[in-house]
C-alpha cells in the first residue's frame, strides 16, 4: 500500500519528537503539522517540472519516509545515551478512571461512525463536486498545479491545502476512495489540539476529555467530516495554531516558532475565511503572554511572517499572475459567485449581520418555533433601521430566513453548543478558581467572538454560514469542557451523554450518506455511481452515469469538458458545474483518461497555450443540448453526437449525425 510512506514519515517524526519528552499529543500536532508541510513542498516540486504523477510522487514520500526514519533513529540512539527508554511521559492510565474511559469510549464510537461513512460514501457535497474536486482532476491530467482553463474562477484563486492533501491520496491510493478522510483526520486532530487548549487554560485530564466529548459532538462538524470540504481541516490548522502559540507563551523556543508559523500559514493556505479569524485569535494570545514572550513575538514577526509566505508563497505568485490580487480576491471582472464581502459596512449592517448568523444555530426541530424566532429577528432588524433582506448584506440577494433542523451538513446548526459555550463563559468568569487561569479565559474568549464580530461585518451572509462558524465551535469546546469539569459530576455526565448520544443519531443519519437505511435521508447502500449525485443532484444521475459509460465504452483516451453557462456573471452554481461526477465515472486520473476544459471565455482562457493538450477525441458538453451553437462548434468532432438528458457526447461514435439540426 503506497500511503504507507505518508504514515511512515508521520509516525518517524512523532516518535522523534516523543525521544525529546514532548507530550504523545502535541507530538502528534508537530508530526501533522511538518508532514502537511510536506504535502505543500513536494507538490510544489512536483508541479515545477510536470511530475505530479504517482511514481514521483511515491519516491517523494519515501525518500522523506526514508530521512524521517533516519532522523528517528539518531534521536533514540541519543536518547538511549542519556537516559532509560521507560522515561517518555507520564501514562495517562494512571490519572484516568471508568468515567473518563466511558467518555473517550463514547467518543471513539462517534469518531468510528464518520470515519466508516467517510471510507464508504464517495464524495458528494455541492461544493466539492464544483470546484474542490474538479480542480485535482485536472491537477491530475496536467501533472501540476498551475493555473489551467475553466469556467469557474472558483477552481483557481481559492487556496488549496486540503485539495492537494486529497490528490495525494488519490495518487498513492488510486481511486477517489479515501479525499474524505482528510477531513475526518482533521476532526480527529482538532479533539487533540481542543484537549491540549483546555489544558492550557487550567483544565484537568476530565476538563480535557469533556472538551473533546464536545468537539466531536458539534453536529455541523461531524457530518462534513464524512466529505471532501476544507472546513474542519481549517479548523485544525487554525486550533493548531492557538495551541502552539500558548505553547510559546511559556516556551518562546525555535520549534515551537515553527510550529506557529507553519500551522497558521496551512490555515490560510486552506481556507480564505483564516485571515478573518485568525488575527484577532492571535492577538488574544499574544495578550496572554508575559511581557517578554511579548516582545519576543514582536522580534520574531518576521519568522512567523516567512513560515506563512514558505506555505502560500507559490499560490499567491500564481493569484497574483492571474489578477494581480495575490489573495485571489477582488476579481477584476463581476462574478457574483466569489463575491462575499458586504457593499455597505457600518455598526448597523454588522450587528444586523450578527443575528442573521446567531440565528443558524436556534434552529429547533420545531417549524412554528422557528418561524417565531425569524420573525423576532427581522423585527429587531428593522428596529435599528436595517432591511434583513439588504442585497448588499446577503449573497447573490437570497432572502434571510431561518433553516430547519437538519442532518444536511451544509446547513446545520449547532444550538446545543452555541448555549452550552453561552453557559461555560458566564460560568467561568463568574466562578473563581485557582486552577483557572481567568484572564486567560477572558482574553481567549475575547478574541473567539471578536473574529466571530468581524466575520460578520466582512462577509455576507448565506444560508450555509454555520460551516464557517466551525472553527468558533471548536475553540469554543476547550472552554466548555473547562467549565463542565466546575459543574456537579452528575451533571457533566449527563449532559456529555447527551451531546453523544445524539452525535452518533447524527453520524448515523447524515442526510447524503447515511449508514441506516431510511426514507428521510440517502443512504450508502446504493451503487457508488449513483451517490456521487445523493445531495440535491439526483436528477443528473441517469444522465451524467449514461454519458460516462457510453465514453468509456471507446478508445477514447482525451477528453474535452464543456460546462456551457450562458451567463458569464455566475451566481450560484448552474447544473454545468455539478462536474466531478462524469470526471471520476471516466476515470479521469491523468493516466487511464485525460480531461480539460475547452471553449472557456474568460480570464483564464489565457492558459490555454500554458496548459497544452492534443485533439480531443470526445467532447462532453454539460447542459447545451438544446443548444444549437454549441452542436455546430463541435461539428468536427467525429460529425456525430450523442444526446443524454441535457449533455451531450461529441465523439466519432455518437448516434446521431452532426450536421442534421433537426435531430435536436
Amino acid at each position: 500500500m503506497l500511503l504507507l510512506f505518508p504514515i511512515i514519515t508521520f509516525l518517524s517524526i512523532y516518535w522523534s519528537l516523543r525521544q525529546k519528552d514532548l507530550d504523545p499529543r502535541r507530538a502528534c500536532l508537530a508530526a501533522s503539522v511538518f508532514c502537511a508541510a510536506g504535502v505543500v513542498a513536494i507538490t510544489e516540486i512536483a508541479s515545477r517540472f510536470n511530475l505530479v504523477v504517482t511514481p514521483f510522487i511515491l519516491v517523494a514520500w519515501a525518500v522523506t519516509a526514508l530521512a524521517a526514519n533516519l532522523i528517528y533513529r539518531r534521536a533514540r540512539k541519543m536518547r538511549l545515551a542519556t537516559s532509560p527508554p521507560h522515561h517518555l511521559g507520564t501514562p495517562a492510565s494512571n490519572v484516568l478512571d471508568r468515567s473518563h474511559y466511558a467518555l473517550l469510549g463514547g467518543t471513539a464510537i462517534v469518531l468510528t461512525l464518520v470515519g466508516i461513512t467517510a471510507i464508504v460514501a464517495p464524495p458528494d457535497t455541492w461544493d466539492a463536486m464544483e470546484y474542490h474536486l474538479p480542480r485535482i482532476t485536472m491537477w491530475l491530467s496536467n501533472h501540476n498545479v498551475r493555473f489551467f482553463p475553466t469556467p469557474d474562477y472558483c477552481q483557481l484563486i481559492y487556496g488549496a491545502w486540503s485539495e492537494y492533501a486529497m490528490m495525494h491520496t488519490e495518487l498513492l491510493w488510486g481511486s477517489d476512495r479515501l479525499v474524505n478522510t482528510v477531513q475526518w483526520l482533521s476532526m480527529l486532530g482538532s479533539l487533540i489540539a481542543v484537549s491540549l487548549i483546555a489544558e492550557k487554560l487550567g483544565a484537568g485530564p476530565r476538563g480535557q476529555i469533556l472538551a473533546a466529548v464536545a468537539c466531536a459532538t458539534i453536529p455541523e462538524g461531524l457530518l462534513e467530516a464524512s466529505a471532501p470540504m476544507s472546513t474542519y481541516v481549517v479548523s485544525f490548522w487554525i486550533a493548531t495554531a492557538v495551541f502552539f502559540l500558548l505553547e510559546w507563551n511559556d516556551d518562546p523556543g525555535w520549534f515551537d516558532t515553527a510550529c506557529v508559523g507553519l500551522a497558521a500559514g496551512l490555515a490560510i493556505f486552506t481556507k480564505g475565511t483564516a485571515y478573518i479569524i485568525l488575527p484577532f485569535l492571535i492577538f488574544a494570545t499574544w495578550c496572554m503572554g508575559s511581557r517578554a514572550a511579548r516582545w519576543l513575538f514582536l522580534k520574531r514577526s518576521a519568522a512567523f511572517l516567512l513560515l506563512i509566505f514558505v506555505v502560500n508563497g507559490a499560490h499567491y505568485v500564481r493569484t497574483y499572475q492571474f489578477d494581480a490580487a495575490p489573495l485571489g480576491l477582488p476579481l477584476p471582472v463581476k462574478y457574483p459567485r466569489t463575491e462575499l464581502v458586504i457593499g455597505n459596512i457600518s455598526v448597523r449592517s454588522t450587528a444586523a449581520n450578527v443575528l442573521r448568523n446567531v440565528s443558524l444555530h436556534l434552529v429547533t426541530p420545531s417549524r412554528a418555533v422557528n418561524s417565531r424566532i425569524e420573525h423576532s429577528l427581522r423585527r429587531a432588524m428593522q428596529s435599528f433601521g436595517v432591511d434583513p433582506d439588504d442585497p448588499d448584506q446577503i449573497w447573490i440577494g437570497m432572502p434571510f430566513h431561518m433553516n430547519h433542523f437538519t442532518s444536511n451538513e451544509t446547513i446545520a446548526g449547532n444550538p446545543m453548543h452555541l448555549f452550552l459555550f453561552l453557559v461555560a463563559l458566564g460560568f467561568l468568569l463568574a466562578k473563581q478558581s485557582p486552577a483557572v487561569r481567568r484572564r486567560w479565559v477572558l482574553l481567549f474568549s475575547a478574541g473567539i467572538l471578536a473574529s466571530f464580530l468581524l466575520m460578520c461585518t466582512l462577509l455576507r451572509w448565506q444560508m450555509w454560514n454555520s460551516r464557517y462558524h466551525l472553527p468558533f465551535f471548536v475553540l469554543g469546546c476547550a472552554l466548555i469542557g473547562l467549565a463542565m469539569e466546575r459543574f456537579p459530576r452528575p451533571l457533566a455526565g449527563f449532559v456529555a451523554g447527551v451531546f453523544l448520544v445524539f452525535a452518533v443519531f447524527l453520524a448515523l443519519t447524515n442526510r447524503s450518506r447515511s449508514l441506516i437505511p431510511w426514507n428521510r435521508v440517502d443512504d450508502v447502500y446504493h451503487p457508488r455511481a449513483e451517490m456521487y449525485f445523493s445531495n440535491e443532484h439526483e436528477s443528473l444521475a441517469a444522465s451524467q452515469i449514461a454519458a460516462a459509460n457510453f465514453v468509456n465504452r471507446s478508445d477514447c483516451h482525451n477528453v474535452a469538458i464543456d460546462s456551457y453557462v450562458p451567463d458569464p456573471e455566475v451566481k450560484e452554481g448552474p447544473p454545468s458545474f455539478f462536474v466531478y461526477p462524469i470526471l471520476a465515472l471516466i476515470h479521469a486520473d491523468g493516466r487511464t483518461r485525460s480531461v480539460w476544459y475547452t471553449h472557456v471565455n474568460n480570464l483564464s482562457s489565457r492558459y490555454e497555450k500554458q496548459q497544452p493538450h492534443p485533439a480531443p477525441c470526445s467532447v462532453i458538453c454539460l447542459d447545451c443540448a438544446n443548444v444549437p451553437r454549441k452542436w455546430a462548434e463541435y461539428s468536427s468532432v467525429g460529425g456525430r453526437a450523442s444526446v443524454f438528458g441535457n449533455a451531450v457526447v461529441f465523439s466519432p461514435a455518437g448516434q446521431l449525425p452532426n450536421a442534421n439540426l433537426a435531430a435536436r
